[in-house]
């Protein structure tokens, strides 16, 4: 393979990793998470105190509500679905920082980012958070996704800690929000740093 043809294979997998990462941010702002067959047997279910040990963080899971993650692969964080129909979903995740982002400033801004290149952002609220006394942010967004009338609310806490993101995630609806927003605020009460205890590879 020449030198012309290896820069237009690179090219060719740069666009395409955009694209893929336009369509994953356009599922995530837009009331589209988690696909269908999410809370299915292959996914495990938890209730009541959550440990991760890959990151190093505990959580309590609210009574009478159920998380939900994949059977396999190394333990990130969980999903609880709200409500399907209007949809409504809380995502707690931890990932290492691939984007360099540095803080969580950084981190929204690429979700800000992300969400105009083909949505409209309707309004962004900034302000400090500290997560277990870690430093970081808490962003409500709201996001009118393509041509439709729906305005969809993202109640996003985001840490970064040790090169590594730490964020929960509210999305919902502005008539579900007052009371969606309760279970986040719980999650967020209960939240505890643990040692990292999994040899896993994050």
């Amino acid at each position: 393979m020449t030198m012309r043809e290896s820069w237009s294979c690179v090219c060719i997998t740069a666009w395409a990793l955009i694209a893929a990462g336009s369509a994953q941010a356009r599922g995530e702002f837009c009331g589209t998470a988690p696909a269908p067959g999410f809370d299915q047997p292959l996914i495990d279910a938890h209730r009541g105190v959550y440990l991760n040990q890959v990151y190093g963080y505990a959580v309590t899971i609210p009574p009478k509500l159920s998380a939900y993650t994949p059977s396999a692969g190394a333990q990130r964080g969980f999903g609880i679905v709200l409500s399907w129909t209007p949809r409504a979903y809380l995502a707690v995740d931890a990932a290492y920082d691939a984007f360099y982002d540095i803080t969580a400033d950084g981190v929204h801004l690429r979700d800000l980012n992300a969400i105009r290149l083909h949505d409209q952002l309707v309004d962004d609220q900034v302000a400090g958070y500290s997560l277990a006394h870690a430093a970081g942010g808490r962003y409500l967004t709201r996001v009118r996704c393509g041509g439709e009338s729906q305005v969809y609310i993202h109640d996003d806490v985001i840490v970064v800690r040790n090169r590594e993101i730490y964020r929960l995630n509210l999305q919902t609806l502005p008539e579900r929000y007052a009371s969606d927003v309760k279970v986040l605020d719980a999650l967020l009460r209960s939240w505890r740093w643990q040692p990292i205890t999994a040899p896993y590879v994050k």
